[in-house]
């Protein structure tokens, strides 16, 4: 009955509670920074900033359902949505404003968790060698800086700045440290392909294969030049599956430049809809 949802919601309101990981400490983070004014010192400051603000929106409007539930204040419309989302085991609409998701509450939390944890490491230890790109919450923001770091180096514009991408056929175990340009970025999911590492190229997906895991990727800002486009195929990067993403938050990340494996045209894959994701729906 009513009385046994409200007391399973509850019980996981409480739940997540617990498992909400720590704010992180700023001040810390800037003071243990003091040394690097890099443009990527500052995206990891602005992220820190946004999860931080996440978390006490998360606690805030956690503990209020508590206390709605408990009937200690009255349950207005955010908190009774709220409510049915927990009891429908979704993420309530007013936490996914940080950064888009589709997956399920407890794979969102426990991605969250994941994406404070890279933060944390990165702002109080030393800079990722491998950048996990999907815990990002502006993942453009972070390749802008990218960017901004390698023209600063040449002393180049930043608008004559594209890139380039390198599939490497090593897994990050065996990185010891980071690329002179750019960043090694793991995590990104392949949509309608495959991958064939010994080809560095796209290939068929195996039988039922919806959605694989791409290898490290170097993402390595150059200078534009007129480059072949024969034999690439131009594909989109997305931030989650719904590709369209939504009218404040556009889900298209970049295009990304991979081989079309031999006698394979770029439209082959495109009228496919081939993408990389950042994240999947699970």
């Amino acid at each position: 009955g009513a009385k046994g949802v409200e007391d399973r919601v509850y019980n996981l309101a409480q739940d997540l509670q617990e498992r909400l990981p720590q704010l992180i400490d700023y001040d810390a983070v800037v003071e243990s920074k003091t040394e690097e004014k890099t443009a990527l010192v500052t995206v990891l400051f602005q992220e820190i900033l946004r999860y931080n603000d996440l978390l006490r929106k998360v606690a805030l409007s956690l503990g209020d359902l508590k206390r709605g539930i408990k009937g200690l204040i009255a349950m207005n419309e955010d908190l009774e949505r709220m409510f049915s989302c927990l009891a429908d085991g979704r993420v309530p609409p007013l936490w996914l404003k940080t950064y888009p998701s589709v997956r399920p509450l407890a794979s969102w939390s426990r991605d969250l968790g994941l994406r404070i944890e890279q933060l944390v490491g990165w702002g109080l230890g030393s800079q990722p060698k491998v950048f996990w790109l999907s815990g990002f919450t502006y993942p453009t923001g972070f390749l802008k800086a990218l960017q901004q770091q390698a023209a600063r180096n040449a002393h180049i514009s930043i608008d004559k700045f594209g890139w380039e991408f390198v599939v490497l056929p090593s897994e990050d175990r065996t990185i010891t440290q980071s690329p002179k340009e750019g960043a090694y970025v793991k995590g990104i999911f392949l949509e309608g392909a495959g991958w064939d590492n010994d080809h560095q190229c796209l290939c068929e997906p195996q039988p039922m294969e919806l959605v694989s895991n791409m290898p490290l990727i170097h993402f390595k800002p150059v200078e534009l030049k007129k480059r072949s486009t024969k034999g690439i195929y131009s594909c989109p990067l997305y931030m989650y599956p719904i590709r369209t993403g939504t009218r404040e938050r556009p889900s298209f990340v970049l295009p990304v430049d991979l081989s079309c494996g031999p006698g394979v045209e770029a439209d082959h894959w495109a009228k496919r809809g081939t993408a990389m994701l950042l994240a999947t729906d699970t």
